[in-house]
Formats: C-alpha cells, structure tokens, sequence
C-alpha cells in the first residue's frame, strides 16, 4: 500500500542524503560495540582451544566439534533472527541478541565438563549469529547512501579486528588466569545489550513500513539536518511480505541470492577455519605456543585492514569489482602460504591472503548482502547469507581436524583454503548486482519483475557522484 506523498519518501531521502550528526554516531558506535564482542567472542576458540584440549583430554576430532557446535548455533541464530527482525523490528531483538552471547559465556567460563561447554557455545552461537542477521541491516537503514559502503565495512572491521584482540587478550591473561577468563571477558556485552534496548531508535524504514509515520518523523527530526523542504514529494510503495525466505528466490533474486550464499559457504569456511586451527597448525611447524597466538593475531589484523581498505574501494570500483578479484588473489596467496618457509615469509604471505580474502571480499560481501535486498526482507536475507557462511564455519573445522588427524602435510590445510577461495571468486563473476551509489530503494525497485511479488516501488534518488 502506497503511504502519503511527502510522508515516507520525504523521511527516507532525508535520511539518505543527511549529513552524519552526532546522533548517527551515537547510535553506530552503540551498534559497533556489540558487533566488535560478537567477532571476539566467536573467534576467542583458536585460543582457548589448547587448553580445552587438555582440560577435557579431547580428540582431535572433538575439538573440531566444539567449534562446529558454535556455528551449528549461529546457523540457526542467523537464520531465524533475520525473519524475526522483519515482523518485528531491528530494536529489541539485536539487544536479546546481544544478550544471549554474553549471558552463556558466562555458563563457558564455569563449564565443568565437555557437554556443558558445547552446550553453552552452541546457545551462544545462536545469539551471534542473530546478532549479525541485524545488525547490518540496521546499520544499513541509518546511514547516508554515500556512506553505506565504508560504514557497513567499518563494522565488519570492527568485527574481524575481534580475532586480534582476542590475540592479545590471550597472550596477557590465559597464561596466568587460564583459558576459562577468555570467557569472563567474553561476558561484557551484557551491559551493551542494555544500551541497545535503552538507546537506540528503532529502524526509520521499518516504522515506515509498517505504518508508524509519526514515530519515523520524529526519529528522523532528531536525526538529521537535511531540511524537510528539499526532499521530493513522491509516494513509496511497501509491498512485499516481511521475513520470506521464498522472496529471496523469486525473480531477478534468484541467481543473486545463490550466487551470495556460495560466496558465503566459501568466505565462512576460509574466515572461520583459519580462526580456529591457525594456531594449532603454527604450533605444529615448531611455533610455540604464545608466538603462535601472536602470528595469528598479525595475519588476522591484515584482514581489518583490508576492510577498512574496503570501505573505498567499494565507493570507488562498486561491489561487483572488489569481491571476484579479491577472492582470487586470496586463494592465490594460500597456495604460496603454505609452501614458503621462515616465519617472516609465513606471516607475511597469510596477512596478504586475509587482507585480500577477509578483509576485502568478505567485508565487501556483506555490504552488497545488506543492500541487494528491500526493507521487509533485509534482515531475512542478510541473515540467510549469514547462515550459508556459518555453514562453511561448521563444516571447515571439522574437516580440517579430520584430515589433520590422519597426520598428512600441513601443505594439504593452505590447499584447502586457495580451493574455496577459488570457487567463490566464480561465483561472483557469474552473478554480481552493481549497487555503487543507489539507494536501497533504488536497488529493490531495480530488482523487482512482473513474475515477483511487488517489493517496494522506487524513490527518486540522486545517484552519488564519484
């Protein structure tokens, strides 16, 4: 149903071609923080890992499970958390979110046994990967088109530079305290889903669609200052069904839609596989243990750098051109990883392959995964591409520990990595949306069909100059 004129289309050009005010910054930097502790707490495994091992004397093969149990969890958080966040707004569910992955990390800490600390993983898993199904989307809906790249990239190194920091919250207190304070650390985010609940706005866009224009305005006035007068009066349509995971394959979104969850296989399986055996397999090449947290957290933090790098070059060369070629250099450089020699060359060379495969493409894909979809199924796609990566997370660690354990060359663990960095580079040369510099609305009128159910009509829209 077509809302007024000069009522939503005027709040939504506002916002999109706002100015970024304090406000906005309040409310990203809020968002950032539960999204920097979801990073740490998924990718604190590598790290606690050893000391699991021998606490509980597990296998190889059981250590393998535990991470799986963790993005089993986040499989199903994802998944749903997204159609949730569609019928029910962006607000509350990400503070539950939130609060889910800091209250059983507690129960981690405490875990007096091998079943409990897979259990509580896998219900923490459950509150990250809900977390990252929203909030994306609502960073997304907030933030100036101009700034929608490098903001959403931002976020995603905010969340990867959790790995380093893991790195060196490891190397200053498990020695001492032992691996269960990673999980009294991982705790914190209790008090940022209070601030979510008690402080952010609830999503501009969502309000708009379901009715609640005087809400949005008032959202919107304290928001930005772009001025009311300059936006144009023209009527938007919120058609479509909220949280439908069969809108994701209809139409034009279907060959779109599969070619982000094979990405999302392969930058899950690369991005969590390397998080959580890279220590073991450096420590197997005679790196000692503390030095082997140390290299992690180096080679990790080239990927932050890469999604920072990213936040440009999407706004420069757009979403299509940034995640084939960086997928393909990445896999490129896991060949060369894993046959260079001398711990310079090894540290050098995996900087390079996250910078070019975490940080770039896996940052890059998530941005496109936030805009490629309209409002009332945002978070339901953006949560199911999620849950296809946490399905490369739950198979990849197990694989690896399998093959591991048949004691064959740690060459066989890089292989694994240019493998499927290879297949996702295909997949985004075969089929890549180009939204550099279109609103969302924009985006969702281009990819509607007469053959679709009608999503949302367009705005008028300036497109961003260079």
């Amino acid at each position: 149903m077509a809302s007024t004129p000069g009522t939503d289309a005027q709040l939504l050009h506002r916002l999109d071609h706002s100015p970024f005010t304090p406000r906005h910054t309040r409310i990203y930097l809020t968002a950032l923080a539960g999204h920097f502790f979801d990073g740490f707490t998924i990718n604190l495994t590598g790290f606690v890992l050893p000391g699991v091992i021998a606490a509980f004397a597990l296998t190889s093969g059981q250590a393998g499970a535990l991470s799986s149990a963790l993005f089993a969890g986040m499989l199903v958080g994802a998944a749903v958390a997204g159609i949730i966040s569609d019928h029910f707004g962006r607000r509350y569910p990400l503070a539950v979110a939130i609060l889910i992955f800091g209250g059983f990390s507690l129960l981690a800490a405490v875990a007096w046994s091998y079943p409990v600390l897979v259990t509580a993983r896998t219900v923490q898993g459950i509150g990250l990967g809900a977390e990252i199904a929203i909030v994306l989307p609502y960073i997304t809906e907030f933030v100036p088109t101009r700034r929608r790249g490098p903001l959403v990239t931002l976020a995603t190194a905010a969340w990867l530079i959790g790995l380093p920091v893991a790195s060196a919250v490891a190397i200053g207190i498990v020695p001492a305290l032992g691996w269960r304070s990673m999980f009294y650390v991982g705790s914190l985010p209790i008090v940022i889903a209070l601030l979510v609940a008690l402080t952010l706005p609830e999503s501009v866009r969502y309000l708009a669609r379901r009715g609640q224009h005087e809400k949005a305005a008032e959202i919107v006035e304290g928001l930005t200052r772009y001025p009311a007068e300059s936006a144009p009066v023209v009527p938007v349509a919120h058609g479509g069904r909220p949280g439908s995971v069969r809108d994701l394959l209809r139409g034009k979104y279907l060959r779109y839609t599969v070619s982000i969850w094979v990405m999302e296989v392969c930058a899950g399986a690369f991005l969590y596989g390397l998080s959580t055996w890279l220590p073991t397999v450096l420590k197997s090449r005679g790196i000692g243990l503390l030095s082997s947290f140390a290299y992690t957290g180096i080679i990790t933090a080239a990927g932050v750098a890469g999604a920072v790098f990213a936040g440009q070059l999407v706004n420069r060369v757009g979403r299509r051109w940034a995640l084939a070629p960086a997928f393909l250099l990445s896999g490129l450089l896991c060949l060369l990883w894993g046959a260079v020699s001398g711990t310079s060359a090894v540290v050098v060379t995996g900087a390079l392959a996250t910078f070019f495969g975490s940080g770039i493409a896996g940052s890059t894909l998530f941005v496109y995964a936030s805009e490629l979809y309209p409002t009332a199924n945002r978070a339901t796609g953006l949560g199911w591409a999620a849950a296809w990566q946490k399905v490369g997370g739950l198979l990849m660690p197990v694989t690896i520990g399998l093959v591991l354990s048949w004691h064959v060359s740690s060459y066989v663990f890089f292989v694994f990595f240019a493998v499927i960095s290879g297949i996702a580079a295909l997949a985004g040369v075969i089929a890549t949306l180009e939204t550099r510099g279109k609103s969302v609305e924009q985006i969702a009128a281009e990819m509607s069909t007469q053959d679709s159910v009608p999503l949302v009509a367009a705005t008028v829209e300036s497109r961003m100059n260079d």
